[in-house]
């Protein structure tokens, strides 16, 4: 119902399409409440004179909120929809309502309730306590003027309790849509904004993960493996726990890369990081410190790290390419207690190129 209207009344930007449909909203409590109000001129209660009066108002508010709000002349302004003027608008009919409606007085409030709700989706603070002093303040007044003028009130005679009931009723059948279309939209923001937290906490657990793993294989980067060894060398040196490091590098990766392509090349990688971390302990690790380089961490002697190596070797031989076998040499050195992570590595490295020399596929422990 309310999107034929806004196709009939609306516009074809989005955002002025939602500004209208909360319009048309209050348009729709406005034309309720004005037609309760009409019914009680038969029931007398309500006064003619005092009610044209309140409904040239609410009549000017509707007109003069849709001409702005369909223009797009409010698009200039911080809040686009005047939402502060329209509720207060708002609340200005409802402690007006309040001083015609004689018996019927108390429901003439209810409408409040679709004021701020309404205000709930967009308001800061000050302006929703603007909303209460406003709401506060004319009511009062139009408590004050019932009493000092009494001749104010267009009302005659007693109302029925059953009648005032019955109208009260009535008056909620008005209110309780609106404020359920209101719910309705509240309920949706939520659920938009947990799928959102969810999405961000999603992405930021994604940009932590890329912030220290490999993006091809998986493993950490080189980023993350500095870390890791700055931690083991601060370990090792007060004799906590000893560690040796060894730099592996894939044989002839280049001319994997110009036989069989990159991709096959990338598969490889990934194949190869797969490897070495099935043959690791807990307490160890790996990283991709480059190209066809990796750094494997392994807590104990030399013995330990060279069977490691050895595990390694057979692991890649058979599993890392289904048609092609693959081989890498190695420098292992073991961590010194005066020794930086710096100087580990230049000795790591010069086992490495001392492996290349001797022929590759093989691994070579530093002096």
């Amino acid at each position: 119902m309310f999107s034929k209207l806004i196709d009939i009344l609306g516009s074809s930007n989005a955002k002025r399409r939602a500004r209208l449909t909360q319009w048309l909203i209050a348009s729709m409590v406005y034309l309720g409440a004005a037609t309760l109000l009409i019914t009680g001129v038969g029931q007398g209660w309500m006064n003619t004179t005092a009610l044209s009066l309140w409904l040239g108002f609410v009549f000017a508010v509707v007109v003069i909120s849709y001409a702005l709000l369909r223009s797009g002349w409010t698009e200039r302004f911080r809040d686009p929809s005047v939402t502060v003027w329209q509720l207060s608008m708002g609340v200005l009919a409802v402690s007006w309502g309040y001083l015609i409606c004689g018996p019927m007085r108390t429901s003439a409030l209810f409408p409040i309730m679709v004021i701020f709700a309404f205000g709930a989706f967009t308001l800061r603070w000050r302006q929703i306590t603007f909303l209460t002093v406003l709401a506060l303040s004319s009511l009062i007044v139009a408590v004050i003027l019932r009493t000092l003028f009494p001749h104010w009130v267009p009302a005659r005679g007693e109302v029925p309790p059953m009648r005032l009931d019955i109208n009260n009723v009535l008056m909620l059948v008005v209110v309780l849509p609106a404020l359920a279309v209101v719910a309705t939209r509240l309920s949706g923001l939520r659920r938009k904004l947990s799928e959102q937290r969810a999405a961000l906490t999603q992405a930021l657990l994604e940009v932590e993960r890329l912030a220290v793993s490999d993006e091809l294989t998986g493993i950490a980067n080189r980023r993350s493996t500095r870390l890791m060894l700055e931690r083991d060398v601060s370990l090792s040196s007060r004799a906590i726990t000893p560690f040796c490091l060894a730099i592996v590098d894939i044989d002839h990766f280049k001319r994997i890369n110009d036989e069989l392509g990159h991709g096959a090349g990338d598969d490889v990688l990934k194949a190869f990081a797969h490897c070495v971390t099935a043959q690791l302990r807990s307490s160890d690790s790996v990283g991709r410190w480059g190209g066809e380089e990796f750094v494997v961490v392994t807590h104990g002697n030399l013995e330990g790290a060279a069977r490691l190596m050895e595990r390694i070797r057979h692991a890649v031989r058979t599993d890392c390419h289904a048609t092609r076998p693959v081989a890498f040499s190695a420098g292992i050195a073991q961590h010194r207690p005066d020794e930086s992570a710096d100087e580990l590595l230049a000795r790591a490295d010069i086992a490495l190129y001392e492996a290349k020399r001797a022929g590759r596929d093989r691994y070579m422990v530093a002096a």
